[in-house]
């Protein structure tokens, strides 16, 4: 079960150094460095693989999490609590995937700026939903690691 939940952990960082590269540094800099336009082609075309590599990671998390909760080797309390968050993960990251980027994409190319300000804010929210999610889940693992060590 260690090396399940050490898959979880990897997996969830994993993501997280992902998204908040990507989001944080790679985006801001694109949008600052090239022709709006081109920018947002550029995006674009990096954002399917992006939530590709989001709902793979974080599936394999839900999967190591729900094994764990399901053998309830060392209480179930800490994996269902991560299954949950790695669950929460995954419907964001396929909602942001199937809904919101196709109706973003769609907006960008007809041109309307208000659907298109719209399906990138609820994007928005949906990563900070995502990283606050894996976040959680890795404080969690701390804790719970931290709290086993003392005993």
């Amino acid at each position: 079960m260690r090396l399940l939940r050490a898959l979880a952990v990897v997996c969830i960082a994993a993501w997280l150094g992902i998204m908040a590269f990507f989001s944080f540094e790679v985006a801001p800099v694109v949008f600052k460095t090239i022709d709006r336009a081109i920018a947002g082609q550029a995006v674009t075309a990096v954002l399917p693989r992006y939530y590709q590599w989001g709902l793979t990671l974080s599936a394999i998390a839900l999967t190591a999490s729900a094994i764990q909760a399901i053998s309830g080797e060392r209480g179930r309390l800490r994996p269902l609590l991560g299954t949950a968050l790695c669950g929460l993960m995954v419907t964001m990251l396929a909602l942001a995937s199937t809904v919101l980027m196709p109706r973003a994409e769609t907006a960008r190319r007809t041109r309307d700026d208000a659907v298109f300000a719209r399906a990138h804010r609820a994007s928005v929210q949906v990563n900070l939903v995502t990283l606050g999610a894996g976040a959680a889940f890795l404080v969690l693992d701390s804790l719970s690691g931290r709290r086993r060590r003392g005993r």
